[in-house]
């Protein structure tokens, strides 16, 4: 399975990922919660999954609205003030997700590939800070 597939996987899946990600998320990392009060963490959610569909197309098409879309996505988290060092644990803790939910089909070479995806894709958002 590569990284497009496994997208396909998660979007087509009953059992939503996001879900699974922010109670990992905000009970590894207790002092994240305070930047989710407040949040419908079910629309948070269902806002991740399309999430990573971008950052799968970033990835792999390179695509100049993907650039962009992640670099608002980074100017807004921003704006509600949230530290570019909670980005390692939101790493942590998405990769770590992703291995659950795909289970078996998670390998060393879908890893790779999320992880070059999900550190390409912050970089982008970073550069959405002020």
């Amino acid at each position: 399975m590569d990284i497009h597939e496994s997208v396909d996987r998660i979007l087509g899946s009953e059992e939503v990922l996001g879900d699974m990600f922010y109670d990992t998320f905000l009970n590894r990392f207790p002092h994240v919660q305070q930047y989710f009060e407040g949040v419908n963490l079910r629309r948070q959610a269902v806002m991740l999954m399309m999430a990573l569909l971008v950052v799968e197309q970033f990835e792999t098409e390179k695509y100049p609205t993907t650039t962009k879309y992640l670099q608002e996505l980074g100017a807004k988290h921003d704006e509600l003030g949230i530290p570019k060092e909670t980005y390692p644990y939101f790493r942590e803790a998405l990769l770590d997700t992703l291995a659950r939910h795909l289970g078996s089909n998670w390998d060393d070479s879908l890893a790779q590939q999320w992880t070059s995806a999900i550190d390409n894709a912050t970089e982008q958002m970073l550069k959405g800070y002020a």
